[in-house]
């Protein structure tokens, strides 16, 4: 709706003038060579515990011949390689912008997420052919003993708090490394606790279901590795990295703005790009204009976490088109 003049027009919004009396400025993102440290940090932890459930949950079922649990532990060793491989996507991603790479190096952390779904896809297809090789080489029963409920048991509590752990870090960090290494851990405890059940099961005496179990695992593998993949090749299309209604929400509540329009995102949690289209009231000169939009690029870094970059064309308003008011001297 349309007013008479554009002092009387939509009433300014919460946010006012980002910057005056009574206003906080823009939330300090944390540098992104700092953030590089924190997950590194969270990565040689990981490594460790990895390392340790991997060759526990091997070394069992290389002794006992347990097909599952030594399918398992290759997958949980992979959990390891994967934490070196983020290690080094890591730091890659937080050197800082250059010449040749002016929007940052952001996305080498992505391509390092994007091994993780690989080495998942292979590790599936290493169980299924396992499997099927014992299904139709008539193989001899495993070995199985009350130490294996103990191994896949402590392997399970790790697990659970390495995929919790990962999970916390990569949501306060907007790692999008992290958050893929944890789904690759979650992976793990669903795959373990089928272990436990395949146990019991040949310690009833019902031996071929170490093998039927193993085809189950193969398959949860696989379907894991394809959502890895399929959410790091959105990053890597620069995919939309927040809805442009969010973005709208902000921008409207910002005093001087009329309305906001072409809004794209992309970018990598932490690490989003948004630009867009924004009217100003018309009768503004340039230097209040300029200031309005330094105030729309501070209330879209205030309220939505993880951006990093904003560029704003800024328009004028449309003859009498409604605007939020301006500050007064006594605002200021």
């Amino acid at each position: 709706m349309q007013a008479s003049t554009h002092t009387a027009s939509r009433p300014a919004g919460p946010l006012g003038p980002l910057g005056s009396p009574g206003q906080q400025g823009p939330r300090e993102e944390a540098p992104r060579a700092e953030v590089a440290r924190r997950v590194s940090r969270v990565l040689w932890v990981t490594l460790g515990l990895n390392v340790l459930v991997a060759a526990s949950k091997i070394a069992y079922g290389h002794a006992t011949g347990v097909l599952s649990i030594r399918a398992d532990g290759f997958h949980s060793l992979t959990d390891s390689v994967n934490n070196l491989v983020g290690l080094m996507g890591v730091y890659f991603a937080a050197r800082p912008a250059d010449d040749g790479h002016p929007y940052g190096h952001s996305k080498f952390e992505v391509l390092a997420a994007g091994v993780v779904g690989l080495s998942l896809l292979g590790m599936a297809y290493d169980v299924l052919t396992s499997a099927a090789g014992r299904l139709l080489g008539g193989a001899p029963p495993p070995k199985l003993d009350a130490l294996a409920f103990v191994v896949l048991a402590v392997t399970l509590g790790v697990n659970l708090l390495v995929a919790r752990y990962e999970r916390r870090q990569a949501e306060e960090l907007g790692s999008p490394f992290l958050a893929s290494d944890a789904a690759h851990t979650s992976s793990d405890v669903v795959v373990t606790l089928g272990v436990i059940v395949t146990v019991g099961l040949v310690n009833a005496g019902f031996a071929v279901l170490d093998s039927v179990m193993a085809l189950g695992i193969a398959a949860f593998i696989a379907w894991t590795g394809v959502q890895v993949l399929r959410q790091n090749l959105r990053y890597l299309a620069d995919a939309a990295a927040l809805e442009p209604e969010r973005v709208h929400a902000v921008v409207v509540q910002v005093a001087g703005v009329a309305s906001a329009h072409k809004i794209r995102t992309r970018g990598v949690p932490g690490n989003i790009h948004v630009d867009l289209h924004v009217q100003v009231a018309r009768h503004l000169d340039v230097v209040t204009a300029h200031r309005v939009t330094h105030w729309v690029i501070d209330a879209i870094k205030l309220h939505l976490p993880g951006v990093t970059d904003v560029v704003v064309h800024t328009e004028p308003a449309a003859e009498g088109q409604a605007f939020n008011p301006l500050p007064t001297a006594d605002d200021r």
